[in-house]
């Protein structure tokens, strides 16, 4: 899909193309249960572990896996085509 082609879709902070494009790598570790005890504000995920976040949904998703809210894992050493990362300007 062409980057920005939907700029009706763009969300309250300008962001375009968040869902259904590619789930995305990122930072944080994988911990199942983080969130149960996680801090209130920008947690970070474990300190280390074997899996890496993914979020968001892909074009291999269906209708209820399009969000960019949702949240899963992935091994950092694996290559997945429907996985990417974002790049961002920063201003």
């Amino acid at each position: 899909m062409k980057v920005g082609k939907y700029p009706t879709g763009a969300s309250t902070y300008g962001l375009l193309d968040m869902a259904a494009n590619a789930k995305e790598w990122v930072n944080d570790w994988y911990g199942e249960n983080y969130y149960q005890n996680s801090p209130d504000r920008n947690p970070q995920g474990p300190t280390s572990g074997q899996r890496r976040v993914i979020r968001g949904g892909d074009w291999y998703s269906g209708a209820m896996g399009v969000r960019v809210a949702l949240r899963n894992y992935g091994f950092p050493d694996r290559s997945y085509d429907s996985i990417g990362f974002r790049c961002v300007r920063l201003p």
